[in-house]
This record gives structure tokens, C-alpha cells and sequence, in this order.
């Protein structure tokens, strides 16, 4: 993709447009043609675009928080991305109703879901997940400095056990949208399965904070639209710091 300099938000726009307009010919290639999987499709699509052969930071900056409204809008509005795209055109007015849509509305659960099996039992669960050490210091660090859970301190082995879906982990949750930011940028480095927010209900892993309830799917993925609405300097330092991971 031919990258213009970032200097107006008219160029945002422009540059949004363009990568939408491009996954759309994607999808149409690779998912409706061939029949590759729709969260295949996303996660290629996403990792083949991140970077930029560009050198003004600004640019750079902006190309990350444009990527990143990408991977949302096709991830978590599958149904309408598959609508809009299966019209005979693709204008930048259907690119910025996505983009609207993606400002402003709640994620259209289950549809995000992808392939996830309902039907799947406790012992069938896992992110499908392979963390190195070093990735994995880093976000049980970002989990203690942000104070994701309820524990003085979190260790290696309380993260490996849940990213593992050891059955029986209970964890209680000190902020459920910080907790969901980390797995929504998990995701973004596509570290771990889409349908996260699935897993971590039905195996019930996160309990709310006081104690009284799990934490469902239905709850992170509002805690996550509201974190997207409206970040917060913590939101920001969460997802620069899962970036960071090796």
C-alpha cells in the first residue's frame, strides 16, 4: 500500500479508507473465493499491514491507531463488515459509518465470536496460546503495575496457569476494563484465539471484585467498548506495554 504523509485529519480518513478498501478485496478473495476463515482472514490481514515504510513518527503513530480501529471494526462487527462488504462498490461513506459504528456502538456480541464452538467443554478450552518467558514476564508485569487483579502480587506460575485454562483458577478482578484492554491487546499481537471473552466465561476463571459473580463475556466486551470510547492514560500505557512484548 502507497503511504501518503499524515498531516490532516482529511488523511486519517483517507488512510482508514484505503485499508478498509483493501480488506475488502481480501475478503472477497481469500474468505468468500477460497473459503478461508473469516479470523484467519482478520488476523493475516491485520499482521501484513502493522508496519509502514515510513520514518516520520507521526505517521507511524497514527498508522498504529488506524490498524488498530481496523482489526476493531473487523473483529467485532463482523456481520456488518460482511454486509458492506458483499456490495457491488465500497465508498468512504460505508467506511466511515463502520468507523462510526465502531465509535459508538456496543461490539455485536456473539457475532465477534468467529468460530468459536459453543458447545465446547471446560477441558476443550485454551487460548491456543505459546508465550515465551519473556513474553510471559512481561504481562505479569503489566498485570502488577496496573493492578489488573486482586492480588498483592501476581506470579509467572498464576499467569501460565490461566492462560493454560487449568480448571478450578479462580482470579478475582480488580479493574474488568483493564483486564479486558490486556486481552483485546493480546489479541492485537495475535497472541492468543479471538473468542477470548468465550473462554474466560465458560471456564470462569475471572470473579468480579467483590466476590459474588463471575465475569462474564457479555460484561468484558462492554468493559472493552468503554475503554475503547473513552481511554484512559492507563488504556493507552496497557496496550504500549503488550506492544512492547518481544
Amino acid at each position: 500500500m502507497h503511504h501518503r504523509h499524515i498531516i490532516a485529519e482529511q488523511d486519517v480518513r483517507n488512510e482508514l479508507f484505503v485499508l478498509l478498501a483493501s480488506a475488502r478485496e481480501t475478503y472477497l478473495r481469500d474468505v468468500v473465493d477460497s473459503g478461508k476463515l473469516y479470523r484467519r482472514f482478520v488476523d493475516d490481514f491485520i499482521n501484513s499491514h502493522r508496519y509502514i515504510d515510513c520514518g516520520n513518527v507521526v505517521c507511524r503513530n497514527c498508522h498504529e491507531m488506524i490498524i488498530h480501529v481496523v482489526r476493531g471494526i473487523l473483529h467485532d462487527y463482523q456481520d456488518c463488515v460482511r454486509k458492506k462488504f458483499a456490495t457491488e462498490s465500497f465508498s468512504l461513506d460505508d467506511c466511515m459509518e463502520l468507523k462510526r459504528m465502531y465509535d459508538t456502538s456496543e461490539i455485536n456480541s456473539p457475532a465477534f465470536a468467529y468460530d468459536a464452538d459453543p458447545m465446547a467443554t471446560a477441558a476443550s478450552l485454551s487460548f491456543e496460546c505459546n508465550f515465551s518467558k519473556e513474553q510471559m514476564a512481561g504481562i505479569v508485569s503489566c498485570a502488577n503495575t496496573y493492578h489488573l487483579f486482586c492480588v498483592p502480587t501476581v506470579r509467572m506460575e498464576d499467569m501460565e496457569t490461566l492462560f493454560a485454562c487449568e480448571e478450578g483458577l479462580r482470579i478475582r478482578v480488580n479493574n474488568i476494563r483493564h483486564v479486558a484492554v490486556l486481552f483485546d491487546a493480546l489479541l492485537g499481537r495475535s497472541c492468543i484465539q479471538a473468542h477470548w471473552q468465550s473462554i474466560l466465561e465458560r471456564g470462569r476463571f475471572l470473579v468480579s471484585k467483590d466476590g459474588k459473580r463471575f465475569v462474564t463475556a457479555s460484561s468484558l466486551s462492554t468493559a472493552l467498548s468503554a475503554a475503547r470510547n473513552r481511554p484512559t492514560s492507563v488504556v493507552y500505557a496497557i496496550r504500549t506495554m503488550i506492544g512492547r512484548l518481544p
